[in-house]
């Protein structure tokens, strides 16, 4: 039985009243691990009399909680080199200029508003205290943003969400693309007769993948479970599995990765419709729970939220005494990591994507309610409001260069299905359609169900992905059990909490910000700007401009404010440590052919020996002329591998070497021009 995300967010909050509002204890760094962040949104748009224009887009950002507009503001435009220029005076600061504007002396010609949540703030930067989830606009009230009363990055108009045709439409077609998508990954992995074992843990999830989606291959599946069984009793009797002539532990055959492969068997067998505490004698369940086997995977993102899903996938009793890890450690390590992910995902020039806060979110839907939930509430909301305001006016997720990441938007839809979020209806209170756009209209672009064909860069790096968040929302639109709830009967479906309207979470919140000062004038022009009282100094001046700072009082505070003004606040920044090293670089192609003012894509595979950022240790060069790089992209693939993608142009027929280096490690791919 299916449910409203919300609904079970209620049930917590029935319990904790004060878990929604006050944000979640992000710890982004050591110096800030003691301190209560919220996420907030800043965006600054417009354009001047000379043709100056400004369009930052939406910066996510973690600050802490009290924080002001002013502060949220200041570390937004630093962290991404965005210049600005606010006015200290004795009623608080206000915004001069953006980037390339800076407001006139006559109003006439445009001035910097300031809003927030879609309208005009009732107070300046300097007294508007945050609250999570608000979204920040600066917008140039000149010519059609004359009148704008927020960012047209944060754009949604309700009245495009798609009605029941068009979701039974969209329904259909994902189902088709379902269809498509399953075979070109079985006839790719599976199509020619191999059959894998546990020695190939991420096959068994492709297997895993397949099955959830109907697909049909029943006898193919039916070998790699006899496969796995016999290897997991050899393992049992021996300690060891054998691979063509060597004889191999488990940690070595899995390549360190024992608790991703024990999850990863545990989803296959119990897909299967066995029972992973006993495949031919051998205990995964116990394997898996091992604190011995757990400890020495330390540092690996998503092991506690892959556990998780395995776990909970048959609801397996975990084994207990102290050599063995309990649920509600790997519950609180979950609830956590949505925090740190939302924190580094927010830092500029990070490489964390979205895919880091929804994945963590997909193994915690079973603990939104009971004992212990309220952090998990908290986390969730925190994170479902994340994943809603990452997302774009196309439906997609933007990363790696692209406004439509298949990977990251895969991750969002399995979260999706995981929290029962339908992505055609809002429902639920849930907003993943914008200007009536879904994550389907994003994944329609990579299936094409006509030609019954798959896009070729995705179908080069784990398809599945996109395969699992398909049949994820696939699940909540048909009213089926989720896609990781493997038992007959969803093992979180039991006590369907009573949705209480005055519980119910503000997902806008309120104009008013409740900690601010009643009598600080605003900054933003509100009715007449000359109207304003006198006694209170205006945005919209007119006296001497020169001498009168640009704020805008609410009508009704006739009152003189002290001084407010803010110290700058240095941006808050995850350190990324540079001790990784690149182990290998290997090019998909050392040949590749363009037409002459053709472009081409040249790939190379990039692993490091441990997790870390490579995108500045990426250079690339050419040798001659007659090819020109034009764009270049850096992907995670997986903890230690990257792909490289750059895009080079023909400028003249002959040939010319492209050459990548990784942090010293060099590997070049010859361009023909035709």
């Amino acid at each position: 039985m299916s449910k409203k995300w919300m609904s079970r967010l209620l049930a917590g909050a029935l319990a904790f009243t004060t878990v929604f509002g006050t944000g979640f204890t992000a710890k982004a760094d050591d110096t800030n691990a003691s301190k209560d962040q919220i996420t907030v949104y800043v965006a600054a748009e417009g354009q001047d009399e000379e043709g100056h224009s400004v369009d930052t887009g939406k910066i996510a950002l973690v600050v802490d909680e009290e924080s002001t507009a002013e502060e949220a503001a200041r570390i937004a435009f630093k962290s991404h080199d965005i210049a600005y220029d606010f006015v200290e005076s004795s009623y608080g600061a206000y915004v001069n200029g953006i980037g390339d504007i800076t407001a006139p002396a006559d109003y006439h010609k445009g001035y910097w508003s300031f809003c927030i949540n879609g309208g005009y703030a009732d107070y300046g930067i300097s007294q508007t205290v945050l609250k999570d989830n608000d979204k920040i606009s600066f917008v140039f009230a000149y010519g059609s943003y004359a009148t704008a009363t927020g960012a047209a990055v944060y754009a949604d108009d309700p009245a495009k969400n798609p009605d029941s045709e068009k979701a039974a439409k969209l329904l259909t077609e994902a189902k088709a693309q379902q269809d498509v998508l399953a075979d070109a990954i079985y006839d790719q992995v599976f199509g020619d007769g191999t059959v894998t074992g546990i020695e190939q843990p991420n096959n068994l999830y492709i297997a895993f993948s397949l099955l959830r989606a109907g697909y049909k291959a029943d006898d193919c599946f039916k070998k790699m479970y006899e496969k796995t069984a016999a290897q997991l009793k050899e393992l049992k009797d021996k300690g060891t599995v054998t691979v063509g002539e060597e004889e191999k532990d488990f940690d070595t055959l899995v390549k360190g990765n024992p608790e991703f492969a024990y999850a990863k068997i545990v989803l296959f067998v119990t897909a299967m419709g066995k029972d992973a505490r006993d495949i031919n004698g051998f205990d995964l369940i116990e394997a898996m729970a091992d604190k011995n086997t757990y400890k020495n995977t330390e540092g690996q993102d998503m092991r506690d939220c892959t556990m998780l899903l395995a776990f909970d996938s048959a609801d397996y009793q975990l084994p207990t005494g102290d050599n063995y890890i309990t649920r509600a450690e790997l519950v609180a390590n979950v609830t956590d990591q949505v925090g740190n992910a939302i924190a580094r995902v927010a830092t500029a020039a990070s490489m964390y994507t979205v895919d880091d806060v929804a994945m963590p979110l997909q193994a915690l839907y079973p603990y939104l309610s009971g004992e212990n939930s309220a952090d998990v509430v908290k986390a969730c909301t925190r994170g479902v409001h994340f994943m809603e305001n990452l997302q774009n006016r196309k439906g997609a997720y933007s990363a790696w260069g692209s406004d439509n990441n298949v990977y990251s938007l895969a991750q969002v839809m399995t979260a999706m299905g995981q929290l029962r979020i339908n992505p055609c209806s809002e429902a639920d209170g849930s907003d993943f359609i914008k200007e009536g756009n879904t994550v389907l209209d994003a994944a329609a672009a990579f299936v094409n169900t006509d030609e019954k064909s798959v896009d070729a860069d995705l179908m080069q790096w784990q398809p599945e992905q996109l395969l699992r968040g398909l049949n994820a929302v696939i699940r909540v639109m048909t009213n089926s059990p989720s896609l990781y709830a493997l038992k007959e009967k969803d093992p979180v479906s039991s006590n369907e909490p009573v949705q209480s309207p005055s519980a119910v979470p503000s997902n806008v919140p309120s104009g008013n910000p409740t900690a601010a000062p009643t009598a600080v004038p605003s900054n933003v022009p509100s009715g007449n700007p000359t109207a304003a009282p006198s006694a209170v100094p205006s945005n919209v001046p007119s006296g001497n401009p020169t001498t009168v700072p640009s704020q805008t009082p609410v009508p009704s505070q006739k009152t003189t404010p002290s001084a407010t003004a803010v110290p700058t606040k240095k941006p808050s920044k995850t350190s990324t440590k540079k001790t990784s090293v690149v182990k290998k670089v290997k090019a998909a192609k050392t040949k590749v052919s363009v037409k002459k003012g053709k472009k081409a894509a040249i790939k190379w595979n990039v692993t490091t020996t441990k997790k870390a950022s490579i995108a500045k240790k990426i250079k690339v060069s050419v040798n001659k002329k007659n090819v020109k790089i034009v764009k270049k992209s850096v992907k995670k693939k997986k903890e230690t591998q990257y792909q490289v993608t750059v895009t080079v142009k023909g400028v003249k027929k002959g040939k010319a070497v492209v050459t990548l280096n990784a942090d010293g490690k060099k590997s070049k791919v010859t361009v023909t021009v035709k």
